[in-house]
């Protein structure tokens, strides 16, 4: 992917410059740097600024120094990143940070802003990045790999031969849809060093990749059991508990491309039997949609509806009603 290349190549531009004085807030900080362009001429850009805003509503403001670069450092609760320069349309980014980030950790942004008058007619940014750090020794070879659903996400790669003269470079940036990702990276005898199942949400994601245990390096062994979710009456809206059930469904369905689920759908007998067979339609097409939405592929789902035709227990009552008023959800091995 080109974009990963060239954000790559403007690390260097950091190391050993000299920055703003960095302002520190808060503890388990992240250390942004990095400088604006024009979108159009690639021209770095002068007297911008960068605001923080946490997820206590609190903001900070930072600018950039007499060069034209920042250097930030904001905490892991910070919720948005806007980027602004005088006659360029201002760019507000969500920000998520993925699993803990140590103080040795660096990322850098360099925003391409868009001139006012020219942002009809340029399009936006990329919508979703995975921002990465590396603290892997310059002598140990690395090849890096994101899959996703078991198919390669990104291209495996080695840094130190490859991109930077023998050094492991500190960072690197790739566009990735939204959905859940695993994160691997091995010697190139194929020793594991790193292992994380990760969720890419909407605008920049920061994720730390460094040397593991060897206890930590495999996926998490999750087991699938079949499974019963209640609907309300008349209705096909998941609830709280039912998505907090198929998130962790969907991690272990992830994790064993191979196995598939039968997802099926059920009413109870009060009403017209047609619209209560559309009702168990949308109550497993909605089921299914939110695993796919969490990163199962549609290929290990197995769709179906049954209207009132098939009761768990006898609808004589409005406590056996409410059993009834379900999705079955049957692993198929």
């Amino acid at each position: 992917m080109m974009i990963s290349y060239l954000l790559s190549l403007v690390c260097g531009l950091y190391g050993g410059g000299a920055t703003q004085e960095v302002a520190q807030v808060e503890n388990h900080s992240v250390r942004i740097v990095g400088s604006f362009r024009d979108n159009t001429t690639k021209d770095f850009l002068k007297k911008s600024t960068i605001r923080a805003v946490f997820k206590s509503g609190k903001q900070l403001t930072y600018e950039t120094n007499a060069n034209g670069v920042y250097e930030i450092v904001v905490p892991d609760s910070t919720q948005f990143l806007t980027f602004d320069s005088e006659g360029y349309r201002t760019h507000t980014i969500p920000v998520t940070f993925i699993g803990k980030i140590s103080s040795k950790a660096t990322f850098s942004i360099q925003p391409e802003m868009v001139l006012t008058k020219d942002s009809l007619q340029v399009s936006e940014s990329p919508s979703q990045l995975l921002y990465v750090s590396f603290l892997f020794p310059d002598g140990m070879d690395v090849n890096h790999l994101i899959t996703r659903n078991n198919s390669k996400a990104f291209t495996s790669f080695d840094y130190r031969k490859t991109y930077n003269k023998g050094k492991h470079l500190s960072w690197h940036a790739t566009e990735l849809s939204k959905g859940i990702y695993e994160y691997k990276s091995t010697t190139p005898e194929g020793k594991k060093l790193y292992y994380k199942q990760f969720e890419v949400k909407e605008g920049y994601n920061f994720m730390e990749v460094t040397p593991q245990p060897e206890e930590s390096l495999s996926p998490p062994a999750v087991a699938l059991t079949d499974q019963v979710l209640y609907f309300s009456q008349s209705t096909y809206e998941l609830s709280e508990e039912v998505k907090t059930n198929l998130d962790a469904i969907s991690k272990a369905l992830v994790a064993q491309p191979q196995t598939k689920l039968q997802i099926t759908g059920h009413t109870d007998n009060v009403g017209e039997s047609d619209k209560n067979l559309i009702l168990s339609e949308y109550r497993a097409k909605v089921v299914a949609s939110y695993l796919e939405q969490k990163g199962v592929s549609a290929s290990q789902l197995v769709v179906e509806w049954k209207g009132a035709a098939a009761p768990a227990v006898s609808n004589d009552a409005e406590d056996n009603k409410i059993k009834n008023r379900r999705v079955e959800l049957k692993v198929i091995p």
